[in-house]
């Protein structure tokens, strides 16, 4: 018999009916966490003094004993590790790799399964839905529709249920509430309006409670619609050289960030550095944007575009990502929710 199953007996045993010594009969609540689901139950019963052999689990030095001891501590739960990272990293990279942060697509179907395996390996996901579920006609490229939206956010609702985002709240960064607005390429020749990401929010924000909800483009965009603000948790700051001198944009987002109540998820276009359709990062161009991206105090991620497997081999561009990830592993992990 486990050791667990042991411990479990003797709670139930303590809080089986006596039948001497009975007090008035109570009714005590209880819960089982099982898997990724929390079975909530009461018992009525009638509580009486068992005697049982004190039994001690001692979780910090992995000992267990019957001799009495003056306390038992719990192991403490490893710290926040700062998200950093990759969007597109391989699922069979998250425990082997250096990254603790991703921006992800994930089908509804696919959930779940992603965020047990981000949690057994320490790495945190910002969820990006697939933008075929986002439109009018389940087509990519196809007009974005609120609808569509929000039957998506109810897929996602049935696998991720409020007792499971409580559970994985340190590895659910964040939810991108669609991304390229302006793009009319991407969005069948209408961009996405601000009302239109403010109306999904609200809808989100009652499907998924506790769910940090975002926008991946500059806190600017935000700032132009104001009545989106108090509905999204955070905003995003990527930055290529066509957005000017690095420093300035990365503060100019902060500080934009700061004035609506929003966090900010900050990196670097590392496919695209010197503008739409260029070339991809230098190793030098890398290790200057992405040290300012990563160390900003005000950022509350870093996680760039993209992964691509001919550049993360090339040696020099992976010496840089290895000294990036080893400043972020000196931050202290944050959360990119307005309450964390």
């Amino acid at each position: 018999m486990s050791r667990s199953t042991s411990v479990l007996l003797l709670v139930l045993l303590a809080a089986t009916p006596g039948r001497t010594g009975a007090q008035s009969a109570t009714t005590a609540a209880w819960t089982i966490a099982s898997g990724d689901y929390t079975i909530y139950g009461h018992t009525d019963y009638t509580p009486t003094l068992v005697i049982l052999p004190r039994l001690v689990w001692d979780t910090t030095r992995a000992l267990d004993s019957t001799r009495t001891v003056d306390s038992v501590r719990t192991t403490p739960a490893p710290p926040l590790a700062f998200a950093a990272g990759l969007s597109g990293w391989p699922a069979d990279y998250y425990c082997s790799g250096p990254t603790t942060g991703v921006l992800q697509t994930v089908e509804p179907r696919a959930l779940i399964a992603r965020v047990q395996l981000a949690a057994r390996c320490g790495v945190r996901v910002v969820l990006v839905p697939p933008r075929r579920l986002l439109t009018v006609d389940g087509r990519n490229p196809g007009v974005f529709s609120v609808d569509s939206a929000r039957r998506l956010t109810d897929q996602y609702a049935q696998v991720l249920p409020p007792d499971s985002i409580r559970k994985y709240h340190d590895v659910l960064l964040g939810l991108n509430l669609a991304d390229d607005y302006g793009c009319l390429e991407c969005w069948g020749g209408r961009a996405i309006r601000q009302s239109e990401i403010a109306e999904w929010a609200d809808y989100a924000r009652t499907r998924l409670p506790g769910l940090p909800l975002g926008v991946r483009v500059e806190p600017q965009w935000v700032a132009s619609y104001p009545a989106l603000a108090p509905k999204i948790d955070y905003a995003w700051a990527q930055f290529h050289t066509r957005k000017g001198e690095p420093k300035a944009y990365f503060d100019a987002a902060a500080a934009t960030a700061d004035r609506l109540g929003l966090e900010v998820v900050m990196g670097v276009n590392v496919e695209n550095c010197y503008g739409p359709d260029t070339d991809a990062c230098s190793a030098a161009d890398l290790q200057r944007f992405g040290t300012l991206a990563v160390t900003h105090p005000a950022s509350c991620g870093f996680i760039s575009w993209k992964y691509e497997p001919a550049r993360w081999e090339d040696p020099a561009v992976r010496a840089v990502w290895d000294g990036l990830f080893a400043l972020a592993r000196g931050r202290e992990g944050v959360g990119c929710g307005r309450e964390t």
